[in-house]
């Protein structure tokens, strides 16, 4: 909150403040002296949003220029607003409250929670059994060269056919030649155990998520679009911009992550919500792994997917 000044006692402190409440601007008045009586004790005016600070400072210039003009007489109003106000709230939290009750009753678990059976979430389990299976077969990226099995899996998963780039240089030249299914089967891949269990414990905790209050269908929708555009993103970017190659699931995840932390903003009542300290926490990984600690990173899928699922999140239908 910030202070933008006093006025002489409390009926023009809550004046001015009403008159704040019909200009959208959410403010609050305060006694400088709590022991004296509040009538005759200047009042401080705080507003609560940064956003709103000039122009609540502009109209406190004009209150103070003239406090006692017609157009401050709007209490009724303010009233009348701060009601609808608090009963939107109301209702927002009775929603929210009956969502994530049917989400409980539906698999017994909340964000991640011990209730996520396997069995809710099938299409998560499935990719993460099907991502570490293809990480012990191909070394985690690094095929030995006498294993023909790895290297041919390798190769038909990667964004580009090895020879074919070693022809043309073109990380996009097998998907130009109708190889379409590399822009997500990188998602299969991964170059480290800890790559690979990173990517699947945000999945299970994210993407199960998804998949228990949306079905499988908008999950593997999401997840697919999401890791798509971020393998895109990557392999379109110029190498001076971090482009190149792409393995992980992590484009995939981070548009997850995306989805859950900006629809709660857009459908009110949603079941699940991150926590600040949750995004504090995926949002720092992302800042990371743009520095010198964390080489070698398709920062390109990453923000590709993020964006993609932020944007989904926004306009996928509150009936979904």
């Amino acid at each position: 909150m910030r202070r933008i000044g006093n006025l002489p006692g409390e009926n023009q402190a809550n004046r001015f403040c009403d008159f704040l409440q019909t200009q959208s601007i959410d403010a609050k008045a305060s006694s400088t002296d709590e022991s004296a009586a509040p009538a005759s004790t200047p009042h401080d005016i705080w507003i609560r949003h940064e956003q709103d600070v000039e122009r609540a400072r502009e109209l406190f210039g004009e209150f103070v220029a003239n406090p006692s003009a017609k157009e401050y007489d709007v209490s009724a109003e303010a009233a009348r607003q701060r009601k609808q106000r608090s009963q939107e709230i109301a209702q927002k939290l009775a929603a929210q409250k009956k969502a994530q009750m049917q989400l409980r009753r539906n698999s017994g678990a909340g964000l991640g929670g011990p209730g996520q059976s396997p069995a809710s979430i099938p299409v998560t389990i499935g990719f993460v059994v099907l991502a570490t299976v293809i990480g012990f077969i191909t070394n985690f990226g690094r095929p030995r060269p006498n294993d023909m099995t790895a290297v041919r899996v390798m190769n038909a998963l990667s964004c580009v056919d090895e020879m074919t780039y070693q022809t043309t240089g073109d990380l996009t030249a097998s998907i130009k030649q109708g190889e379409v299914w590399r822009i997500f089967t990188p998602m299969l891949l991964h170059g480290s155990m800890m790559h690979l269990a990173f990517n699947m414990l945000n999945l299970v905790f994210l993407g199960g998520v998804v998949e228990r209050i949306h079905g499988r269908w908008f999950f593997l929708f999401l997840f697919l679009v999401c890791g798509g555009i971020g393998t895109l993103t990557q392999i379109l970017m110029p190498y001076s911009w971090g482009g190149g190659p792409v393995i992980g699931a992590s484009g995939g995840v981070l548009g997850i992550f995306g989805f859950i932390w900006i629809r709660p903003k857009f459908q009110p009542g949603y079941p699940v919500e991150i926590p600040p300290i949750g995004v504090m926490y995926m949002l720092g990984f992302l800042v990371l792994c743009f520095t010198p600690m964390m080489p070698n990173i398709a920062n390109g899928a990453h923000i590709g997917g993020l964006l993609t699922g932020m944007l989904i999140a926004v306009t996928a239908p509150k009936t979904l």
